[in-house]
């Protein structure tokens, strides 16, 4: 009788290992058991093709590292088997508990439990999968002290407190470590690029390539390089219009290098993404904000994310730092409005009939466009070809409530002749890091005013309508002005108040703890310019 209790015990066996949802990691338990019957392995709950296949690649993968695949019917099911499991990361703990189910791995009595995760070849090589950062916190969260898995791109253990994770190479080290013939030596630090080693790296390359800076380069184009600087102060929504050539491209790529790096909790949400993501990112320094600039066919799937299995959009991609969309005038209609509600929410809410998933989208929104056609029509002295229909055909690709949104709208002009010679000789060491140091104060101003509030932190464009009047600190004659200013511009509910939350973000660039009226008519500008393009060409003539 107990014998036929320990034949039973010893052909069943369990195991923890994880999925993903979005960016989050989900913990899914394997159960496997062999069955008298016919030679057969079955997997169940809820599994996609990938997780089906992965039969074969169990079965070639122990047989090639020397162990033998157990005869009869081997069932596998994996729970909870309402959410759908796809990918091949459970590859590696279901072939170790076939291995434990039929008696040839044994785990050490009293020992932890152990989780694992990964793709087997056929030869029994372990492959890196995506997410492995991803699901090491969520099986940290969980209470799993113990994980192997294949080697990750950068340190993980820098950001996880109480878990060992075991880098494996092939099946068999894994099976050595499951069974605790190897001890807790192996490390996935052990040869990796750590979170300060690619800092300093970046610190060098920011250090040596000074042609890196756009921005020391960039000159006549003060009006641009002062709306980048807002918009980065305040983290404000920016459209740069401008003729072809005149350097909308390159203030984008400068709004990029003077945005203040990245905080620890940024640097981790950021690399959450980028380990779900099928993109490659080249990011020299972890600290440095992501720069996303889609081509503008993107389609509004490619932007917020879908498909079978969910795959991330642009805008996730762009978490915490800058999308820039050229020739907005150019990108879909459909897909531009599907930006609306990202702006407001910053996150995304997917929902299909089979998942449901929620992914953040805390980005910078900057975007260019030319004011017709030909390009010409700001520019004085040239001559513009294009109707008056054909103008408001082209800007009509941006709806008014995504117009609305945008905080900054900054008309931009050709550079003359003699400064375009100047900027081949021109390289402003000091500029670049004026203008950061602005930002970088602008945003300590916010913290600081945040904290006197006893609020969490927000940046300018962001501040709630019932805190306005008390950020803006106005005197009667500035709210006096504002109002009629209201009244004869017959402004939105939403412009109205950017209009007030970029006037706060100029004053914090002056260090001013109140809002002027100067800062107000420099807001204003920002405000006026797509509705007076269409009267543009009879003011040039």
């Amino acid at each position: 009788m107990l014998d036929n209790i320990a034949m039973k015990k010893s052909q069943y066996s369990k195991i923890t290992t994880c999925a993903l949802s979005g960016i989050e990691g989900v913990l899914i338990e394997i159960e496997l058991c062999l069955l008298p019957g016919l030679p057969s392995f079955e997997v169940g709950g809820n599994c996609d093709s990938a997780v089906r296949e992965s039969r074969d690649r169990v079965r070639a993968a122990i047989n090639s590292s020397y162990y033998n695949f157990p005869k009869g019917r081997v069932l596998a099911a994996y729970a909870p088997a309402t959410f759908p499991k796809s990918g091949s990361a459970f590859d590696l703990p279901l072939a170790l508990a076939v291995l434990q189910a039929s008696g040839q791995v044994h785990r050490p009595e009293g020992a932890n439990p152990v989780a694992a995760f990964g793709e087997l070849s056929l030869d029994g090589r372990v492959h890196r999968v995506s997410g492995i950062l991803n699901r090491l916190l969520a099986l940290e969260a969980s209470g799993v002290r113990e994980v192997i898995g294949p080697p990750c791109d950068f340190d993980c253990q820098s950001f996880l407190s109480n878990i060992r994770y075991y880098v494996v190479s092939n099946l068999s080290e894994a099976i050595e470590i499951y069974s605790g013939i190897v001890p807790a030596a192996g490390s996935i630090a052990k040869g990796k690029v750590s979170v300060s080693a690619s800092e300093s790296e970046g610190a060098n390359s920011a250090k040596h390539g000074i042609r890196s800076s756009v921005l020391n380069r960039l000159s006549g184009q003060e009006a641009g390089i002062r709306a980048i600087t807002i918009a980065a102060a305040g983290w404000h929504p920016l459209l740069l219009m401008g003729a072809p050539g005149c350097g909308k491209t390159s203030l984008a790529s400068a709004l990029a290098e003077i945005l203040p790096p990245m905080t620890e909790e940024e640097v981790l949400q950021v690399l959450l993404i980028e380990q779900v993501s099928d993109i490659p990112v080249y990011r020299g320094d972890l600290t440095e904000r992501p720069f996303r600039r889609p081509h503008h066919s993107i389609t509004a799937s490619a932007l917020l994310g879908g498909g079978v299995p969910p795959k991330l959009g642009e805008c996730t991609l762009a978490h915490c730092g800058v999308l820039f969309l050229d020739e907005v005038t150019e990108v879909r209609p459909q897909a531009l409005d599907a930006l609306r509600e990202p702006m407001e929410l910053k996150k995304i809410h997917l929902a299909r009939s089979s998942w449901r998933v929620t992914y953040p989208s805390d980005f910078l929104l900057m975007a260019a466009c030319n004011p017709c056609r030909c390009g010409e029509r700001l520019e004085a002295g040239a001559r513009c070809r294009c109707s008056e229909y054909s103008v408001e055909r082209h800007l009509d690709r941006i709806s008014g409530p995504l117009y609305d949104r945008f905080d900054l709208v900054a008309r931009l002009n050709r550079v003359k002749a003699p400064t375009l010679q100047a900027s081949l000789d021109q390289n402003d060491e000091t500029r670049s890091k004026s203008i950061q140091a602005q930002v970088r104060s602008a945003w300590k101003k916010q913290m600081e005013r945040c904290t006197y509030f006893g609020e969490k932190f927000f940046f300018n464009s962001r501040i709630p309508i019932d805190l306005l009047i008390p950020f803006m600190q106005m005197n009667d004659s500035c709210l006096k002005f504002i109002s009629e200013l209201a009244e004869e511009m017959r402004f939105s509910f939403r412009a109205f108040h950017s209009l007030l939350r970029v006037a706060r973000t100029i004053a914090d660039l002056r260090t001013a703890e109140a809002v002027e009226e100067v800062d107000l008519a420099l807001a204003l500008e920002y405000r006026l310019a797509l509705p007076s393009i269409f009267s543009e060409r009879s003011n040039i003539g």
